[in-house]
Parts: C-alpha cells; sequence; structure tokens
C-alpha cells in the first residue's frame, strides 16, 4: 500500500485531459488489488481522505442511496455517478482547486461477499 503513488495517480487523473470518445471522466481502483483484511482497505480509504482533506479542505460526503432510486425510477444518471451508485454505498468528494474536477473515493463494498475495493473517479460532471 503506498498513498503517496495513489495521490500522484490522482493528481495525474486531474490533469488528464478527457478522451473524445469517454464519458467525461477518469477512474482508477487505489490500494493492493487484495486487502488482507476487508477492514484494510477501509483504514486505507481514511488515510486517503486525510491526505486530500488537508489538501483540499474538507469533503462533500453524501450516500448514494438517492440515486439508487432515481435509477430504479428509470432516471438516466451519468458517468461515473451511475457506477459509483452500483459500487458503493457512502462517498467522499472534492473539487481540486486548479482543474475545478470533481475527485470522488468510495469504497466499492456494495455487493456481500466480494471484497471492498477503493475507487477514484474524477470528473468534469457535477454530481445529479
Amino acid at each position: 500500500m503506498d498513498i503517496a503513488k495513489d495521490l500522484a495517480l490522482i493528481d495525474a487523473l486531474c490533469a488528464r485531459d478527457f478522451p473524445a470518445e469517454h464519458s467525461g471522466c477518469h477512474t482508477a481502483w487505489l490500494g493492493p488489488g487484495d486487502w488482507p483484511d476487508a477492514s484494510d482497505c477501509y483504514a486505507y480509504e481514511a488515510a486517503v481522505v486525510a491526505r486530500l482533506t488537508e489538501r483540499w479542505g474538507e469533503p462533500s460526503r453524501w450516500g448514494t442511496v438517492t440515486l439508487e432510486v432515481r435509477i430504479a425510477r428509470g432516471e438516466v444518471i451519468p458517468e461515473p455517478w451511475a457506477t459509483l451508485t452500483a459500487l458503493a454505498v457512502d462517498v467522499h468528494t472534492w473539487i481540486e482547486p486548479v482543474s475545478r474536477r470533481h475527485v470522488t473515493l468510495a469504497v466499492a463494498d456494495h455487493e456481500e461477499g466480494n471484497q471492498p475495493q477503493l475507487w477514484v473517479a474524477v470528473t468534469e460532471s457535477d454530481p445529479p
């Protein structure tokens, strides 16, 4: 686990152009691919959240339940927010001050039985 490498990856995603054919977001998995224990993923998330909060201030923190309801009613939710809703229950979002892009961290733990994974999305689109 290397927080410095993951923070550098987040910085790179904030600076990288979005391909024309892409949905206007970059996503990546953070941390190791296989956590020794599920609690390690949440601890790592807390450490990354702490570092980003030091940089950019307090994040917006919200749950995805409302988006789940909207999707269930047939509303089309743009990416990365639709994928985020499928993966996670709780998210942290900052606006990176230089690029003005939304940086959202979430632990993909929505499906029981699967090991949680830390996910980051960088996008110019506002949360719906």
